[in-house]
């Protein structure tokens, strides 16, 4: 990942604490952060930290965390956002740090939903692909860098056609949470 790459990437919520490394990116994301909207149970976060570029039309994007688990409720992954009430996350998320699990989160128009399934307990890092193909948004992972399993397919209500897309990381627990993006790349080229 050079430097050059990511001239057109901007921060929504810059953490306090990013080193750009030789081919890497170190984010540590500030406690008390996340993506979290429930009208419901009067609860509501916009503060993670989002390394996005604008995009339009269709698109693959493809980004890869590496981490190591320091605290419950940790999230490294890949979003895409209209604005606060509209937008899809895909992460790992440490909620029981003996039970690591990968999920999707869709909100739309401020009402979060969350899916998940466990995955290896020992998981270091994770690569995520989003495609944005007629419309819709195909989530996917791989924790070897060759098999992609589908998490999420979603069409946004409030889609439009730029959007911000990239990755992200917060951590909603009172501790910090480092982790390390080492790929981050979008292409225009989209196969089904």
């Amino acid at each position: 990942m050079l430097l050059e790459a990511l001239q057109n990437f901007e921060w929504y919520n810059e953490p306090d604490n990013v080193v750009f490394r030789d081919k890497e990116l170190c984010v540590t994301a500030q406690p008390q952060t996340d993506f979290w909207q429930s009208k419901h149970h009067h609860f509501s976060r916009d503060n993670g930290h989002l390394f996005f570029m604008r995009e339009n039309g269709d698109f693959t994007f493809n980004a890869k965390w590496e981490f190591d688990v320091q605290q419950a409720a940790c999230q490294c992954g890949v979003m895409v956002r209209i604005d606060e009430n509209n937008w899809v996350k895909a992460a790992l998320i440490y909620d029981n740090p003996e039970r690591p699990m990968i999920g999707s989160s869709v909100t739309q128009n401020g009402y979060s939903d969350w899916a998940a399934q466990d995955i290896a307990k020992n998981t270091d890092q994770i690569l995520f692909k989003l495609r944005r193909f007629q419309g819709d948004y195909i989530f996917s992972y791989s924790l070897d860098g060759e098999k992609y399993i589908q998490l999420r397919m979603v069409h946004l209500l409030n889609d439009l056609s730029e959007v911000k897309v990239g990755a992200y990381v917060c951590a909603p627990s009172a501790q910090p949470f480092e982790a390390v993006l080492s790929q981050i790349d979008l292409s225009k080229e989209v196969r089904k």
